[in-house]
C-alpha cells in the first residue's frame, strides 16, 4: 500500500482556502452519528473493508478532477480505502490519524464592534467554542479549548496583549487549557469565587465588572449546569453563556449528581435562566461555549439575539415546575468520560495524559 496521507492541518488549510475537494466518511453509521466532518460524504462500507472486500467502491462514481480524502476512527481503514480509489484513477489521500486528529482542527469567526473585536475559535469536529476578545491593545480569552499557541497567534495578529483569562464552568467534555494559556502569557486567571477547584485564581464576585481595553466585562454567576457555571456581560451588548444557554437548547443539570441532585440543578437553571433573560431588553447576543453539530469553515457566528431564543427555545417558556420537569425529561445519553475530565480541570494538571484519548466524540451538553 503506497496511499499518501494528509495531515489534519493540512486539510483544515484546504478548509480554509475554499479548495474543491470530497471528504469521504467510510466509519460505521453509529460513529459518524456521534461526530463529523462538516461537508463529508458517508459510505457505510467499514465492515466490508476489515473484511478485505476490494469491489467496495466498484458502483461509485466520483469526478476525477477533484481531490478525495478518505475518513475512518484512527486513520488506518481510511489508507485502505484510499489505496482502492488510487487504483481506480482517483486522486485520493487519507486523512492520518483519522476523526481523532481532526479533534483539534479548528476555525474561526468575527465580529466588529466600534469598543470590542470578538473572535469566536470553533473545535470543527467537537462543536467547542472558544472566544479571544480584544478591545483597544489588551485581549480576554474565555473557554480555552486548544494549544496555548492558537489564542497567542491570534493576539498578535491583531495587536493585542493577553490580559485575563478564564473559563464558564468546569468543563466536563474536553481538558480546558486556561491554565496553560495563563503561564504562556502572564495573563491573570479569573474564575468564580466558588469554583471549587485545586489551582490558584482570581476569585470574581457575581457582578464584578473587569475593564480590559476600552471595554468592560461583567461577571454574572449562573448556576445550574454546574454548580459554578458563570457567564461573561461584555459591554451591555454579548453574554458569553458557557453551558448555560445555546442556541437551540440550555445546559444539563444532571451530570455529577443523582435524580434528586440533578432536580435541584434544574432548579437552579431555571433561576439563572430568568436573570439572563432580563438582561439588556432581550437584544443581547449570545454566544455560547458549544454547539451540538459540527461546524463548517463558512465564517458564521455561531450565537443568536436572546430575544429570538426566547422566543424559539420552547424550555425558556415554561414556568419553574414544568421546566423541572421537561428538563429532567429530555436529558440525553451521558457522555463518556466527564468524570475523568472534570476530575482532571478540577484538579489543573493532566500531566501524562493525552487529551486526544479522553475528548473523542461530539460534546452532549445541550437540552434541547
Amino acid at each position: 500500500m503506497n496511499t499518501q496521507e494528509i495531515t489534519a492541518t493540512e486539510l483544515q488549510k484546504m478548509f480554509e482556502n475554499g479548495k474543491e475537494m470530497v471528504v469521504l466518511d467510510i466509519r460505521p453509521q453509529e460513529q459518524r452519528e456521534e461526530w463529523q466532518i462538516a461537508g463529508s460524504i458517508h459510505n457505510n462500507v467499514y465492515d466490508r473493508l476489515i473484511a478485505g472486500d476490494k469491489t467496495v467502491f466498484d458502483n461509485t462514481k466520483f469526478d476525477r478532477e477533484t481531490p478525495i480524502v478518505t475518513v475512518c476512527a484512527g486513520g488506518k481503514t481510511s489508507l485502505i480505502a484510499a489505496d482502492i480509489l488510487n487504483t481506480k484513477g482517483y486522486n485520493v489521500l487519507s486523512l492520518q490519524g483519522g476523526m481523532k486528529a481532526w479533534n483539534y482542527a479548528w476555525n474561526t469567526a468575527e465580529i466588529k464592534h466600534t469598543e470590542v473585536t470578538i473572535v469566536q475559535v470553533r473545535r470543527v469536529a467537537k462543536g467547542c467554542i472558544s472566544y479571544i476578545i480584544g478591545s483597544d491593545k489588551e485581549a480576554i480569552v474565555v473557554d480555552a479549548s486548544l494549544e496555548p499557541s492558537v489564542y497567542m497567534e491570534l493576539a498578535q495578529k491583531n495587536g493585542w496583549t493577553i490580559k485575563y483569562v478564564m473559563d464558564t464552568h468546569v468543563h466536563a467534555d474536553y481538558i480546558s487549557r486556561t491554565i496553560e494559556l495563563a503561564k504562556a502569557t502572564g495573563a491573570t486567571h479569573l474564575f468564580t469565587e466558588n469554583a471549587g477547584v485545586s489551582y490558584a485564581f482570581v476569585p470574581l464576585n457575581d457582578r464584578e465588572i473587569v475593564p480590559f481595553g476600552s471595554a468592560n466585562l461583567t461577571a454574572i454567576f449562573t448556576p445550574g449546569h454546574t454548580p459554578e457555571s458563570i457567564s461573561y456581560l461584555i459591554n451591555n451588548d454579548y453574554l458569553l453563556t458557557g453551558d448555560t444557554l445555546f442556541t437551540n437548547g440550555v445546559g444539563r443539570p444532571d451530570l455529577k449528581a443523582d435524580y434528586e441532585q440533578g432536580l435541584q440543578k434544574a432548579e437552579q437553571l431555571f433561576i439563572s435562566l430568568g436573570k439572563i433573560l432580563v438582561l439588556s431588553d432581550n437584544d443581547l447576543l449570545i454566544l455560547p461555549a458549544h454547539t451540538s453539530s459540527s461546524i463548517a469553515f463558512d465564517g458564521k457566528i455561531i450565537g443568536d439575539k436572546l430575544s429570538n431564543l426566547s422566543a424559539k427555545i420552547e424550555l425558556l417558556q415554561l414556568e419553574k415546575e414544568a421546566f423541572i420537569a421537561q428538563t429532567m425529561k429530555r436529558i440525553p445519553p451521558t457522555p463518556p468520560n466527564y468524570i475523568q475530565i472534570a476530575t482532571l480541570n478540577k484538579s489543573g494538571n493532566y500531566e501524562g495524559i493525552n487529551p486526544a484519548d479522553l475528548e473523542a466524540g461530539a460534546n452532549r451538553c445541550a437540552v434541547s
